[in-house]
């Protein structure tokens, strides 16, 4: 049911839900990966420092490949906490947020500026990092747009298209 503040943002466009499921399975399997990198990387480090070092580039990649997963999937794993029933409501003349406990109206006006952070590569999109437009309202926290929102890449580009053409500035 639309309130009088989403209904004051015009006429409804579509709904874009979060499959918080998908961000949560990717968040276990991220952190499992990360843990068996570290697991290998210990002692991979151990012989490195009590021989001759030869094996510090293997090291040093596997340990790489620890953070990245566990950097991954805590922070996925965190979203996957705090977000349930994560919905992005496009509307004509903004954008509404809704999550479990907050719903957030902002006029396209509200919306101080738009960064996409997404990386085009077959990791990326299974992380859901494919699409990272972080939403900087005027006042407010930030909103974080990722690739586990349902069709979020045609969302992102809408959002900055209309966020651009309300500030008076060409769209990219």
């Amino acid at each position: 049911m639309a309130t009088e503040a989403e209904r004051a943002l015009g006429a409804f466009i579509r709904n874009h839900p979060t499959d918080n499921g998908r961000r949560g399975r990717v968040a276990i399997v991220a952190l499992l990966i990360g843990l068996a990198f570290a697991a290998v990387a210990v002692p991979v480090t151990v012989a490195v420092f009590s021989e001759d070092g030869d094996g510090t580039p293997l090291a040093g990649l596997l340990w790489g490949g620890a953070l990245v997963g566990l950097y991954g999937g805590i922070s996925s794993g965190l979203r996957t906490l705090q977000r349930h029933g994560e919905v992005f409501v496009l509307r004509e003349d903004g954008l509404v947020y809704r999550r479990t406990g907050e719903t957030r109206t902002l006029p396209w006006t509200g919306i101080g500026s738009t960064v996409q952070r997404g990386q085009n590569h077959a990791l990326a999109r299974r992380m859901g990092w494919d699409v990272h437009l972080v939403i900087r309202p005027r006042t407010g926290t930030r909103l974080l747009l990722t690739g586990y929102t349902e069709d979020a890449a045609r969302l992102a580009a809408e959002i900055e298209t209309a966020v651009s053409t309300a500030a008076g500035r060409p769209s990219r």
